[in-house]
């Protein structure tokens, strides 16, 4: 999705919310696994503290796409 497809379509989102969103899903699969012992609530605070900038940036990328494709 941060990869740009030359002649087809634009990156779906950039490669800095990429990486910003991948420490998401690495949580996410520590949850899912149930690591407790690895969970770090300073890490746990930053991480609830940027999701409403991450939510935006995200929604503001992704409806840049949606313009390409109604362009389209």
């Amino acid at each position: 999705m941060a990869t740009e497809v030359p002649r087809v379509r634009p990156a779906v989102i950039s490669q800095e919310l990429r990486e910003k969103l991948d420490e998401y899903r690495a949580f996410r699969h520590i949850v899912r696994n149930v690591y407790a012992h690895n969970f770090r609530p300073e890490r746990m605070k930053e991480l609830i503290e940027r999701v409403e900038t991450i939510f935006i940036a995200t929604e503001s990328e992704l409806t840049a796409f949606c313009s390409f494709l109604e362009a389209v």
